[in-house]
C-alpha cells in the first residue's frame, strides 16, 4: 500500500511539474518587468496572486503569501523555503537566483531577464520536442489504418471464394469483426493526443454540436436501420451524408474562432511594438495604448483594439478594460501579454526598457507559437492519404473480387448460381464503405486536433474526407476504374 500511495505521489508531482513549467515563463516575464518597474517582490507576489491566467503558478504564490502574512514571515526567507522545497525543479532554480540577486546585492534585473530569455529559449524546444511526438503518433496511427484493412482484405480473399470465404466446401462469412478495430483504433489514438496538444482555441460546446449532429444522424440512421433502400446498396451514402451535413456548421463556426485567434496572435505583438516606439517618442502610456490600437489592419481583431482605445479615452480603467477584453477573447497568449502590459502601466512603470522587454517576449511567444503550426500544418495530408490508400484501395481490390471469381469459374467449368458472387460482392461493398465512412470523419477529428489543437477543427476535414469517400464508393459502384477490365485486357 506504502509503494502505491508513493507511485501515485511521484506521479502527482510529475503532472504539477508540467504544469508549471507550461506557465514559468509567463511568470518569469511578469516577474522581470515589475521588478524593472521598480515593485519588490512582496508586492510581485501580491499582483501575481489576483492574475488567474496562471491558475498553478497562481496557488504557489498563495502558500508564500500565507507563510508572509500569517506566519510573519521575511518574503525572501519565505521564497527562499519555496525554493528548499519547490513543485518545480525550474521553479525552485528561478527562485533560488531571484533571492541570492537581491541578498547579494547584484543586478537583479539582469539576472530576471536573462531567466527570461532562457524559459522562451526551452519553450521553444518544448515546443519542437511536442511536435516530434506527435509526429511518431501519427505514422503510427497511419501504419495501424493501413495494416487493419490489408489484413481484412487478405482474410476475406483466403479460401477458393474470397467474396464468401468458403474453403473446402465450408461457407463463412467475411471477417466483419475486423472492420470495427479502424474507428476503434482512431478513437483511441485521440485520446492519446488528448493533452499532447493544445491550443489557444477553445473547443466548441458539445449542445452546439448535437444541436446540429443530432438530426441528419437520427435520420441516417433510422433509414439504415429500417432497410427501406437496403436494395439499392446506399447505406454509405446515407451515413455518409449525414455526417458531412451535421458537420458543416460546426466547421463554419470553428474556423470564425479560429480565424479571429488568429488575427488577435498576429495583432498582438504588433501593438506592443507601437507601444514601445510611441513610448520612445515621449508620449504617456495610456495614450501610446490608444495610438496603437486605433491602427486598422489587425482584421477581425479591429474592433477589440478599437474598443481598448474608445474605453480608455473615455477614462475606465484598465482592470475593467481587461473583463471586457477577457470575454471577447479566449486567447491565452493575447490575454497574458494585455494583462501584463496592464499590470506595468497600473503600477506606474511603463518605462521604455519594460515596454521593450514585453515586446520582445509577445514576439518570441508568437513566433514560436506560429513555427508550431507550420510544422504540423502538413500533417493534413495524412489524412487524405489514408482515404487514397485504405479506402480507395481497399473498395477496389473487393469489387475485383467478382471479376476474379468470374475467371476461376470460367476456367474450371463452374457457373454461379443466381449471380451470387456479384450480389455478395454488393453486400460486401457496401458493409466496407459504411466502415470507411466512418474511419474516414473520425480521421478528420484526428487530424485537426493534431494541427489545430482541437477536435473542433477537424469538422472541416471531416466534411471533405467524407465527401471524398463517398465519391470513392461511387466511381468504384460505377465502375469507373475496374481491375476486372485491365484483367481481361491484358
Amino acid at each position: 500500500m506504502l509503494s502505491i500511495k508513493k507511485l501515485e505521489q511521484a506521479e502527482n508531482e510529475k503532472k504539477q511539474d508540467k504544469k508549471i513549467e507550461r506557465e514559468l515563463p509567463y511568470f518569469i516575464t511578469l516577474v522581470s518587468l515589475l521588478a524593472s518597474s521598480g515593485l519588490g517582490p512582496y508586492t510581485i507576489l501580491q499582483k501575481i496572486k489576483e492574475i488567474n491566467l496562471l491558475p498553478v503558478i497562481r496557488a504557489e504564490t498563495v502558500k508564500i503569501l500565507k507563510r508572509v502574512d500569517m506566519l510573519g514571515i521575511d518574503p525572501l526567507t519565505a521564497l527562499s523555503q519555496a525554493k528548499d522545497k519547490p513543485s518545480s525543479r525550474a521553479l525552485g532554480e528561478f527562485l533560488g537566483g531571484y533571492v541570492s540577486a537581491i541578498q547579494s546585492g547584484g543586478n537583479v534585473i539582469n539576472y530576471l531577464k536573462s531567466k527570461m530569455s532562457s524559459s522562451y529559449d526551452r519553450l521553444e524546444a518544448s515546443e519542437k520536442q511536442s511536435v516530434e511526438k506527435l509526429s511518431g503518433i501519427v505514422h503510427a496511427w497511419l501504419t495501424m489504418q493501413i495494416v487493419i484493412l490489408a489484413v481484412f482484405i487478405l482474410v476475406a480473399a483466403m479460401g477458393s471464394n474470397p467474396i464468401t470465404g468458403s474453403a473446402g466446401g465450408q461457407g463463412s462469412q467475411p471477417p466483419y469483426l475486423l472492420l470495427i478495430f479502424s474507428p476503434v483504433i482512431s478513437i483511441a489514438f485521440m485520446k492519446i493526443v488528448q493533452k499532447m496538444n493544445s491550443a489557444n482555441v477553445q473547443e466548441l460546446k458539445m449542445k452546439y454540436i448535437l444541436k446540429f449532429m443530432l438530426p441528419p444522424m437520427l435520420v441516417g440512421i433510422g433509414l439504415i436501420l429500417s432497410n427501406l433502400l437496403s436494395s439499392m446498396n446506399v447505406n454509405a451514402y446515407i451515413l455518409g451524408g449525414a455526417l458531412a451535413a451535421g458537420s458543416i456548421m460546426p466547421a463554419l463556426k470553428f474556423k470564425k474562432i479560429y480565424v479571429a485567434n488568429l488575427h488577435a496572435e498576429a495583432a498582438t505583438p504588433q501593438i506592443l511594438r507601437d507601444i514601445t516606439e510611441a513610448r520612445k517618442a515621449g508620449m504617456g502610456p495610456e495614450k501610446c495604448i490608444v495610438h496603437a490600437c486605433k491602427r486598422k489592419d489587425f482584421k477581425s481583431f479591429n474592433i477589440v483594439a478599437n474598443t481598448i482605445a474608445n474605453k480608455l479615452e473615455w477614462g475606465i480603467p484598465l482592470s475593467n478594460i481587461f473583463e471586457t477584453l477577457y470575454k471577447d477573447v479566449k486567447n491565452f497568449h493575447v490575454l497574458i501579454s494585455f494583462r501584463i502590459l496592464f499590470e506595468i502601466i497600473t503600477s506606474g512603470g511603463g518605462n521604455v526598457n519594460t515596454l521593450d522587454s514585453l515586446a520582445d517576449a509577445s514576439e518570441k511567444i508568437h513566433n514560436i507559437t506560429k513555427t508550431k503550426r507550420d510544422m504540423l500544418q502538413p500533417y493534413v495530408m495524412v489524412g487524405f492519404m489514408l482515404i487514397v490508400i485504405t479506402g480507395f484501395t481497399t473498395l477496389l481490390t473487393i469489387d475485383s473480387f467478382t471479376d476474379i471469381n468470374q475467371e476461376k469459374n470460367l476456367v474450371h467449368g463452374n457457373v454461379p448460381i443466381g449471380g451470387s458472387s456479384k450480389g455478395a460482392t454488393s453486400n460486401l461493398l457496401d458493409v466496407v464503405s459504411v466502415a470507411i465512412i466512418a474511419q474516414a470523419w473520425l480521421a478528420g477529428l484526428f487530424i485537426g486536433k493534431i494541427t489545430k489543437g482541437a477536435y473542433s477543427g477537424g469538422f472541416m476535414y471531416s466534411m471533405l474526407l467524407t465527401i471524398i469517400s463517398m465519391g470513392a464508393i461511387g466511381m468504384i459502384q460505377l465502375h469507373v476504374i475496374n481491375i476486372g477490365a485491365i484483367i481481361k485486357t491484358s
